[in-house]
């Protein structure tokens, strides 16, 4: 056969049949259980990425009068001198003008982590409770003690362990397995010297995170972290399920007082979380502090599309509220539930979250 002949067939046969491509890694896109609350619905990690690592709030809230910083930047904490930005991990970036020109600018980890920064002041004063002047005096305290993981200085954080004298930075004692108990008196420990409950061995071979189900960190993984993870086994009834420490983070600051296990929903898991590193705001939670979240409460009006019974003043008398959310006011007789406590509203009457009630 003409050599010319074959070339030209196999040039055929390549545009009829090119060589495979790689396949392009699917991104699987999983409803998220809690973590987002109204800001992502769907989640591949979504609390990792750089567009929704700032969409958490606690610091922004009004009542504190302080600018926070949603976007990397070179302007350095004035308490640990580093300039890392990551609300989840590291706290809100916070910025309080004083004396009409000064500024302090500080994580709030490392102001709730600070051995020697005493919180003296109420809510709205200062930074988030802690005087200015209280801040500046601390200084003196820690400025040329050195980090015990990157022997840079301006350490404020000691380990709480008698003897020990360890002192670091909470963005390195975040990356050392360190960890800053966010109750009672705050104490941080060290990687060897911590507490009971942060040393149980967590197996995450084949394991995915309960909240975003993406998968957990290996323990054969250079940056392994065992702190990273939390576990949940509240009681014998309570799944014991494995949660990356960012998605109980971003839950938390979602949730506020009513954070509870996302797998059992016993709020005795608040206990746990805060000892093993969770910061949990003491305030309402987001959905509670919406705009006219309570409106259909004070309406006192059956929120049916076509009420049978009217709105007269006998008729409140009979009006029910959702058993979950109180919302959506009816009359028995238009949401048809002879039981008050068997009534859900729309909002609420989702399959998967009926099992949970």
């Amino acid at each position: 056969m003409n050599v010319a002949l074959l070339s030209i067939g196999f040039i055929k046969h390549r545009r009829l049949y090119p060589a495979p491509q790689k396949k392009k890694k699917k991104i699987n896109l999983r409803p998220c259980l809690g973590c987002c609350f109204g800001e992502q619905k769907y989640s591949s990690r979504c609390h990792m990425n750089e567009t929704t690592r700032f969409n958490v709030s606690y610091c922004s809230d009004p009542l504190f009068k302080l600018r926070v910083l949603k976007q990397a930047t070179v302007e350095k904490c004035d308490i640990c001198l580093l300039n890392e930005n990551n609300p989840l991990r590291y706290g809100e970036f916070v910025e309080k003008v004083y004396k009409t020109q000064r500024k302090i600018r500080a994580h709030y980890f490392c102001l709730l982590s600070g051995t020697n920064i005493p919180q003296n002041g109420s809510t709205p004063a200062g930074i988030a409770g802690f005087k200015i002047s209280d801040v500046l005096s601390s200084y003196a305290e820690y400025r040329e003690k050195q980090c015990y993981y990157c022997r840079h200085p301006s350490a404020p954080v000691e380990c709480a362990q008698a003897g020990c004298g360890r002192r670091f930075h909470y963005i390195c004692g975040y990356s050392n397995s360190c960890v800053t108990q966010f109750g009672g008196e705050f104490r941080s420990y060290c990687d060897q010297h911590l507490p009971e409950g942060c040393r149980v061995p967590v197996t995450t071979k084949g394991r995915r995170c309960s909240i975003c189900f993406e998968d957990l960190p290996q323990v054969t993984e250079p940056d392994y972290n065992p702190l990273s993870i939390v576990r949940t086994h509240c009681d014998s009834e309570c799944p014991p399920g494995l949660l990356h420490r960012e998605c109980v983070q971003r839950f938390a600051y979602t949730s506020g007082y009513n954070f509870k296990c996302p797998l059992c929903w016993n709020k005795a898991f608040r206990v746990h979380a805060a000892e093993v590193g969770i910061f949990i705001p003491q305030r309402e939670s987001a959905w509670e502090r919406e705009p006219g979240a309570f409106k259909d409460l004070h309406k006192r009006k059956c929120t049916a599309v076509d009420c049978k019974v009217g709105n007269g003043r006998n008729a409140a008398n009979q009006l029910v509220g959702c058993k979950v959310c109180g919302g959506q006011l009816m009359h028995r007789q238009c949401c048809g539930v002879s039981d008050a406590d068997d009534y859900l509203c729309s909002g609420c009457r989702d399959e998967s979250f009926v099992r949970l009630v």
